[in-house]
């Protein structure tokens, strides 16, 4: 590690960005609202107040408009993929698409999902598509640069590291309805 990355990890600051209200966690930090939904499979569950897929893709947007505005203030034009992994094969994908999983995103597994491998550099067009995809667990990994590490948790869990966050930009994220913790 060259002296440079050391100085700029030593510089970052971990948050936890997400669609969980922190005044719903107990003293141990656990959520604590056992209807919200955690994941795409969830829409339309009794259990989870049969949230529909609109919901779902308004806090899904919530996301990746978060990633897009914190890559813009870093002046990050790609992310580079780490920890790669991706057990689906073209036939589940196609079954994620029909079922639904992949409403309102193309993927083409050929040149899009086959194609991925660690180290490789996505420009920012092509994040959204990626952080979808990991969102709606059909493959995850890490994006990350030398100012900006993104990975995604069980249960929708969102975790960044970076520079230290304006407080305009938090406010940005919370006004798309993610709470910015750290």
């Amino acid at each position: 590690m060259n002296l440079n990355s050391f100085v700029t990890s030593n510089l970052m600051t971990n948050y936890r960005i997400t669609k969980y209200d922190p005044s719903k966690r107990n003293e141990q930090g656990h959520y604590i609202d056992s209807t919200e939904w955690t994941a795409i499979s969830d829409i339309g569950k009794p259990e989870y107040n049969l949230t529909s897929y609109s919901e779902y893709e308004k806090v899904e947007n919530s996301y990746v408009e978060s990633i897009m505005e914190i890559m813009k203030i870093n002046h990050i034009s790609e992310l580079k993929i780490s920890d790669l992994e991706s057990r689906n094969t073209k036939q589940d994908f196609e079954e994620f698409e029909k079922s639904g999983r992949l409403k309102n995103v193309s993927v083409n597994y050929e040149t899009e999902i086959q194609i991925l491998s660690n180290g490789t550099n996505v420009m920012a067009s092509s994040i959204s598509k990626l952080i979808r995809l990991i969102l709606r667990e059909t493959i995850w990994m890490k994006l990350n640069s030398p100012q900006l590490i993104v990975e995604f948790g069980y249960d929708y869990y969102m975790y960044v590291k970076c520079q230290k966050l304006a407080s305009q930009v938090i406010s940005k994220i919370e006004e798309l309805g993610l709470y910015v913790e750290t």
